[in-house]
């Protein structure tokens, strides 16, 4: 048994326009917090409002050198995972097949795929509950039905934060909001991954928020292995060096409160398994 942290699969650098740390400096903090495998998950936003005046194709040429270079450097410290979050891949053909381009065009070790917002819409992070023109149920149904043509997409690695708009309804205090209605929805996104054997992640970004939440809650992580999912990630979804590795254990301890014994990395995009027993 060791003291390592297994992974952390989700985290940001200066080649993400919401993150401004090197990439080196995130890797050296993914060090010292002892972190068995690490991956840059660079965002390449294809949809959304938010993003259209950033160079994704610029920035990533930057970014996969700079990984490959830490690569190198920390070879004898640090399993590096070259990866990328693909935002919003299916709003349109286009970007359906920007995204196909993408992950042709770069040697990705693991893709994680997400949703940020309602397609054409703005990122839910700008959710304001005193904004009226703001439909919070439309934006929600929205939101995740365009979730699960990602998923129906398939071509990710594992499912980021699927819960990603209930972190802002929390955040804005509506901690009485009912989230259960959105049950169904999340009901067939889950098994969906399950069927076409895709990963799940448990993103552990909001561990220390108040309230403390997991995205997806412990009991989706639970429905999806009863649904036969096989493969859990897990990831801090750090965009500064002090967040690397933050709540990872908490992951843990959801993964094994789930039924799960093992966790999942990807290198050259095939599977790799960590025991849970394994790490303290």
């Amino acid at each position: 048994m060791t003291d390592l942290l297994p992974m952390d699969l989700h985290s940001h650098s200066e080649c993400s326009p919401d993150a401004q740390t090197p990439v080196v400096e995130m890797c050296a903090a993914a060090i010292q917090k002892k972190i068995a495998v690490y991956a840059i998950t660079d965002h390449y936003d294809l949809g959304g409002t938010d993003s259209a005046d950033t160079n994704f194709d610029q920035l990533f040429a930057q970014n996969i050198p700079k990984i490959q270079a830490a690569k190198t450097l920390y070879a004898d410290q640090l399993r590096l995972l070259t990866g990328i979050e693909l935002g919003q891949p299916m709003e349109n053909p286009a970007q359906t097949a920007k995204a196909a381009a993408i992950l042709a065009a770069f040697p990705f070790d693991f893709v994680l795929g997400s949703q940020h917002n309602a397609p054409g819409r703005p990122d839910f992070y700008f959710y304001n509950p005193r904004n009226e023109a703001f439909d919070l149920e439309k934006e929600l149904s929205l939101y995740f039905t365009g979730l699960l043509e990602v998923v129906r997409w398939g071509r990710f690695d594992s499912a980021a934060h699927l819960t990603y708009p209930f972190r802002y309804i929390l955040r804005q205090g509506q901690t009485n909001y009912n989230f259960r209605r959105w049950d169904d929805h999340l009901e067939a996104i889950v098994r969906l991954l399950a069927e076409k054997g895709l990963a799940l992640e448990i993103n552990t970004s909001g561990v220390s928020e108040n309230p403390s939440y997991l995205m997806p809650e412990t009991r989706w992580v639970q429905r999806f292995r009863e649904l036969g999912g096989e493969r859990l990630t897990i990831g801090a979804d750090a965009h500064s060096p002090d967040r690397v590795g933050a709540g990872i254990r908490a992951g843990m301890a959801a993964a094994a409160k789930a039924g799960f014994r093992r966790l999942c990395y990807y290198a050259e995009r095939q599977p790799y398994f960590l025991s849970l027993a394994d790490f303290k």
